[in-house]
């Protein structure tokens, strides 16, 4: 799973999982997730101002993360 933004909380031989967004490893198309964070790190290095650069770096994270998730799946 690509877990976006969130936090865990275990106990009681369980686990909660809130997240902002998640993803099955195995819906994720590779070419396309490794397409994504390409264009994400050049939109990071262009990026102008304190909003750009904020918004270049989270979706950088998300990017990453869907790869991340291919990557433990592969």
């Amino acid at each position: 799973m690509a877990l976006m933004g969130g936090f865990a909380r275990i106990g009681n031989n369980e686990i909660t999982i809130l997240v902002n967004d998640a993803e099955k490893g195995s819906d994720i198309d590779p070419q396309e997730a490794q397409q994504a964070l390409e264009i994400a790190e050049a939109n990071l290095r262009k990026a102008k101002g304190k909003r750009q650069t904020i918004e270049a770096n989270l979706a950088l994270r998300r990017a990453r993360t869907r790869v991340e998730a291919i990557n433990a799946i592969s």
